[in-house]
């Protein structure tokens, strides 16, 4: 039931945000001539933004004639209403939010990947499941009668937990999940107010310190190599803007390589954005396999996930929420 909630709740939000514009094209002006076009940018804040970090700071984007300002957000529900609103032209999301938008009959497409794809081993991966201090969690079995955090409901990660629960012999409807903001998580867990989490980095150090554990990887276990997040926009944008997009995929998957072979470069631009010191930012795990190419077919695997616990009730062919460059020309 907390999983169709959740997705009414997404929904109206989305639907209030499309009184208040239509793709943005009003905001990413100043393209005419050959000069800078102006974008702003929604992200969730964690580790795994390092691409869109460095794009900004190393000069990336200004290298294919962008100038980027970027607005952190609590999750990705907050980066999409924005988005259709007008007041940013791309933004973070989530396999499943790019689902939901769509198949409430908003257009939204994957541009690029953040910084490549689902690592395919546990020890690269920085999103956890995690048991608080104290809480005889041992396993997902023992997440029964537990409250589970989660950035959003009806989320990836969310999405995940009940997978791992049916997997594991116990109901999806045995644990409460709760919507906490992944910075609240760790001092959630340590005051007993959830049991566990599914939390990323830097947040992960944080709450391990704390005494949580680690019981389970999802994203790592479900989705090897595939693309369980991106940056997007709006169809209505895209079509109105081809070359700005074409500019933005560029100016990412340059970052994208450029932070494979300089990872330490790339950690040092989170003490900024992420307000922790450089000596915990070059410890954070960077979760990706640099792979740039977004794949359709993770997309089609969690949009069955969602269908089966009723977040969904159709279907949208992959392909077509992938923008393609081919296509812009």
């Amino acid at each position: 039931m907390h999983a169709r909630t959740a997705a009414g709740i997404a929904a109206l939000a989305i639907g209030l945000a499309a009184c208040g514009g239509s793709g943005g094209s009003g905001s990413a002006g100043g393209s005419s001539g050959g000069s800078v076009t102006h974008i702003n940018i929604g992200y969730v804040p964690y580790s795994d933004d390092v691409a869109l970090f460095l794009a900004v700071d190393h000069g990336f984007f200004a290298k294919h004639g962008l100038k980027a300002t970027l607005t952190p957000a609590a999750n990705p529900i907050a980066v999409v209403s924005s988005m259709v609103s007008g007041q940013e032209q791309f933004g973070f999301l989530t396999s499943p939010v790019l689902i939901n938008v769509n198949t409430k009959g908003t257009p939204l497409k994957c541009v690029s990947t953040v910084d490549g794809q689902q690592p395919a081993a546990p020890a690269p991966d920085a999103t956890a499941l995690v048991a608080a201090k104290g809480s005889g969690i041992k396993s997902v079995k023992d997440l029964a009668g537990k409250k589970v955090a989660s950035v959003q409901l009806a989320s990836l990660n969310s999405i995940s937990v009940e997978v791992l629960a049916r997997q594991a012999g116990i109901s999806p409807r045995s644990f409460q999940l709760v919507q906490i903001p992944f910075p609240q998580m760790p001092a959630a867990l340590s005051q007993g107010r959830v049991q566990a989490a599914v939390i990323v980095d830097p947040f992960v150090s944080q709450a391990l310190a704390q005494g949580a554990t680690v019981i389970d990887k999802p994203n790592q276990v479900l989705y090897p190599h595939g693309t369980v997040t991106c940056l997007g926009a709006t169809g209505s944008y895209i079509s109105q803007h081809a070359s700005t997009v074409t500019a933005f995929h560029a100016a990412i998957n340059q970052a994208t390589a450029y932070a494979k072979a300089h990872q330490s470069a790339a950690k040092a631009t989170l003490a900024k954005y992420l307000k922790i010191s450089p000596a915990v930012a070059q410890k954070q795990v960077l979760s990706t396999d640099w792979d740039p190419i977004l794949r359709p077919a993770t997309i089609t695997q969690i949009e069955g996930y969602m269908r089966q616990f009723g977040v969904i009730h159709k279907t949208v062919p992959a392909a077509s929420m992938i923008w393609s460059q081919a296509a812009a020309g």
